[in-house]
């Protein structure tokens, strides 16, 4: 997601940052330390984004015991926090070389810091206070580095260091297809699906998905072709992760794409209207008709028990509406609440598996009301810049922010700190879209 619209908001109050031309720290490029630093920086955010996937933690040998079902244990994965505190640390330097810049940015993103504010002082009414301590500020620490990544690059340049990553992930999965599949395949509980990396197939699916929209949508500056090679293979990766959420999201947001390009030519009403349409038939058919689509995706008419549990947690949210039960904290422990959801449930549950549902529990409504606030005016504004960029990248985000708000319908990866959809991807792209914006405000630079 981006906080562009407050940003752009701003630009227009305000014209030009007066720091716009103003370098503060970065080393001259053309200079041997200049360009020491740069490699050093993109290094940086490829180790980031593959630790947010899980690539570089699933060579650790505590990655070896994790079960097939994801979880919110309590306990400290010692090599993962490790790997995390090392890249925060030295993103923690990167962003002192351009302090101002950053500041600025944050000033702008004010409502991002807000909501990771929010979590580190729920610590005070969390039923898991040191959980809640610990995740909320790796969570904070994690927001700061998204703040100095997003005003370090713009969105093209972003988007093309994910594909990159997206792509070497692609390949280092296949070759542990050949050389080791059991890193790469799960043969235990869902017959040969597909996990990657990751410790469960609907992550990987989502990864894959969001790897096709992104190869459909962004160039390759050398060698084009390759992209149309990795955008096969991320489709079969898709399939073969047998992610039902992912497969279904995926190809909502992907149908919808031809629609956006209708925005440049001012058919802002009948875009939002066919984009609609489009979501309400898919989630109409499979309401409708439920039993022969689940079928084919493999899954049955409760969304594999999602929805009962759904309807058990509605009344733990309303024990504690306003504020939650602390981040991250709710599923942490033996608690009476969470005992009573697995008696009613019938089944020990990790997550809601709803994003909006796991907000709810961790920050109440008041969290939730942020989060929409966020929402709302990224999503304008990522309107309004695919109309400010005239290629195909600038559909990038409202695709990402589609596919993100449908499947979180059925996964929860709303709020979580340090991986994937929230501490880089979602973090990256609220500021990123900030930082496009006050640097050229559309003016197509």
């Amino acid at each position: 997601m981006s906080f562009a619209a407050i940003a752009h908001h701003a630009v227009i109050r305000s014209g030009a940052s007066r720091h716009a031309d103003i370098r503060y720290g970065s080393p001259d490029p053309r200079s041997r330390p200049g360009l020491l630093f740069l490699v050093l920086e993109r290094l940086f955010v490829f180790l980031l984004l593959l630790s947010s996937m899980n690539v570089i933690t699933a060579f650790t040998p505590s990655s070896r015991e994790e079960t097939d079902v994801k979880t919110f244990s309590a306990d400290v994965d010692r090599s993962s926090v490790a790997i995390e505190a090392g890249l925060y640390i030295f993103g923690g330097m990167l962003a002192v070389t351009r302090w101002r810049r950053v500041l600025w940015a944050a000033r702008l993103t004010w409502p991002l810091l807000a909501l990771a504010a929010l979590a580190c002082l729920s610590t005070i009414w969390s039923v898991q206070p040191m959980v809640t301590l610990r995740r909320s500020i790796l969570l904070l620490a994690a927001t700061m580095i998204a703040i100095y990544l997003g005003e370090r690059y713009s969105i093209k340049a972003f988007s093309g260091l994910l594909a990159q990553t997206l792509c070497f992930m692609m390949v280092l999965v296949l070759v542990l297809y050949w050389v080791a599949p059991g890193y790469v395949i799960d043969y235990s509980a869902y017959g040969g699906a597909w996990k990657g990396l990751s410790s469960y197939k609907n992550t990987f699916g989502a990864h894959m998905a969001v790897a096709v929209l992104l190869l459909v949508l962004v160039r390759f500056r050398s060698f084009d072709w390759a992209r149309w090679v990795f955008l096969l293979i991320a489709a079969s990766l898709l399939l073969l992760s047998r992610s039902a959420t992912a497969i279904v999201c995926g190809f909502l947001s992907l149908a919808v794409i031809p629609l956006w390009r209708l925005m440049r030519g001012g058919q802002r009403l009948l875009v939002y209207a066919l984009a609609a349409l489009t979501f309400f038939v898919g989630i109409y058919c499979i309401l409708v008709f439920p039993e022969p689509l689940l079928q084919l995706l493999g899954r049955d008419a409760s969304l594999t028990g999602r929805t009962r549990l759904w309807a058990i947690l509605l009344p733990v949210i309303a024990s504690h509406p306003l504020l939650g039960y602390g981040y991250s904290a709710f599923w942490a422990g033996m608690k009476p609440e969470v005992l009573s959801v697995w008696i009613d449930a019938g089944r020990l549950v990790p997550i809601a598996d709803n994003g909006y549902l796991d907000l709810s529990l961790s920050l109440g409504i008041v969290g939730a009301g942020i989060f929409l606030y966020v929402f709302v005016r990224v999503f304008r504004m990522a309107v309004e810049y695919i109309r400010c960029q005239p290629g195909s990248i600038g559909l990038w985000p409202v695709t990402y922010l589609c596919i993100f708000a449908v499947d979180n319908v059925c996964e929860s990866a709303l709020l979580t700190r340090g991986t994937f959809p929230f501490g880089v991807r979602h973090s990256c792209h609220i500021v990123v879209g900030a930082r496009q914006a006050f640097s050229d405000s559309c003016t197509g630079s």
